[in-house]
């Protein structure tokens, strides 16, 4: 190993699991100064029931570890013990009693030792200075993820039970405290990727938070990827509405530089409501000049506004998704569709023909109304995925439902080809064209 040229002893490395990189260090000087960007994983996670913060904040001030931290993940998730308790139990319901009763107490009696060790760990948002002075020192820092959707335990039960949206319990308080620090420690770094899977709407509306997040927003110029999930509050006025949501456009348009954007809003509240927007007041006369992806989810919003802000974007659009899962439980259909409280679906695509010339994808995910539901030409369709957020196919199995779903092959053939307006049935006498059936699944 000593005679070896560094290339090859680096590629050694690069098969070797940690407990082999600590040992191969230990043979020699030479090794331990090759192997020692090796120690850690480009990727790290950061949870509350282990001092992550400390930890992170020594590595980053460890002069060549801190170049292994390219990714970084804050998981502030908790779980609502209550529905956690009854998701559990049905989720082993066909074991034998005996065997049900051990998996499920060794699963809460580890919950709880966790727990613990969480009460005694201080929160993120009371070592401001510390988070900023470890994000500063990550020079190769490029991604950051912060979600309140994942499992941040190693536990086999909660993690499946953790897919159901009753079973995590928010902080809004919190969550906006912690925001406000990370998007603090943003300020110091060079990032190409933010990910945030829920992030309190009302945050915009305080004029404190506000005016915070315009100023660190500016260091937003250097994102190309962003992934917003907004969680509306359920006392939002109309008034403290049009202020938030004027608020988050403002943020928006600090990342000029996009190339994917997906923005969602899931209302905890109430799963099956959309979020009603207006492009015109949310971006104003805005457009990416560089967007090639674009995601839209759980949003109502009016004809006329979606196929303008889409074709404002049309000379670099290649792959659009509208819709998506929501907060749909995993034996449910997607519930993150859009509505089109004006305008019909069909004068929608049919009037976008065209409109997008570099358009290589589509696709549609959810529940996709439009109309009113009084009115007797209200359109409801209901699709089931084709691919994942990474354009991979997936299984063409689905829940199995009373009502019938239809993918979006057909139209998204017509969107970038041309040809026939496709026939697509709706399940249910809501139905424009009752005799359709392209592309309908049983």
């Amino acid at each position: 190993m000593e005679t070896l040229p560094v290339e090859l002893v680096r590629l050694v490395f690069e098969y070797c699991d940690p407990p082999t990189v600590r040992a191969l260090r230990l043979a020699s000087g030479r090794l331990a100064d090759i192997g020692c960007e090796y120690l850690l994983p480009p990727h790290f996670t950061a949870v509350e029931w282990k001092d992550d913060i400390h930890r992170l904040h020594s590595i980053a001030s460890h002069e060549s570890l801190r170049r292994s931290v390219k990714s970084l993940t804050f998981n502030f998730s908790k779980v609502d013990e209550y529905n956690a308790r009854h998701a559990s139990f049905y989720q082993t319901y066909l074991q034998h009693p005996a065997q049900r009763t051990i998996t499920l107490q060794d699963a809460w009696i580890k919950y709880y030792e966790l727990e613990e060790r969480r009460s005694r760990v201080p929160q993120l948002h009371t070592r401001p200075n510390m988070v900023e002075e470890s994000l500063r020192q990550l020079p190769n820092l490029r991604s950051l993820e912060i979600t309140y959707t994942q499992c941040p335990y190693d536990i086999d039960i909660l993690r499946e039970v953790f897919m159901v949206r009753n079973c995590r319990k928010r902080d809004r308080a919190e969550a906006c405290k912690n925001m406000n620090v990370l998007v603090s420690a943003i300020r110091h770094t060079q990032l190409d990727t933010l990910k945030i899977d829920q992030l309190p709407l009302e945050i915009f509306r305080v004029a404190a938070d506000r005016r915070h997040w315009f100023d660190c927003a500016r260091s937003f110029a250097s994102l190309t990827k962003l992934d917003l999930v907004l969680d509306p509050p359920n006392n939002l006025f109309p008034s403290s509405r049009f202020r938030a949501v004027n608020g988050l456009g403002h943020v928006l348009q600090f990342s000029p530089n996009l190339t994917h954007l997906s923005l969602g809003f899931h209302t905890y509240h109430a799963p099956l409501e959309k979020f009603e927007v207006s492009f015109r007041h949310l971006f104003n006369d805005f457009t990416y000049k560089k967007l090639t992806d674009l995601k839209l989810e759980g949003i109502s919003c009016a004809e006329e506004d979606l196929r303008e802000f889409l074709v404002r974007h049309g000379k670099t659009l290649e792959r659009l998704r509208l819709g998506g899962r929501g907060l749909a439980k995993p034996h449910e259909l997607s519930i993150g569709g859009i509505h089109l409280h004006e305008g019909t679906w069909r004068s929608f695509f049919t009037t976008l023909r065209g409109q997008l010339p570099r358009l290589q994808r589509l696709h549609i995910e959810g529940d996709i109304e439009a109309g009113d539901i009084m009115t007797s030409s209200r359109e409801l369709y209901k699709f089931h995925a084709v691919t994942n957020d990474d354009w991979t196919e997936i299984d063409s199995c689905k829940p199995r439902s009373m009502l019938k779903t239809i993918d979006c092959l057909a139209l998204e053939k017509y969107l970038i080809h041309g040809g026939e307006y496709p026939r697509m049935a709706i399940a249910g006498p809501e139905t424009e064209d009752p005799e359709a059936n392209v592309g309908l699944d049983d």
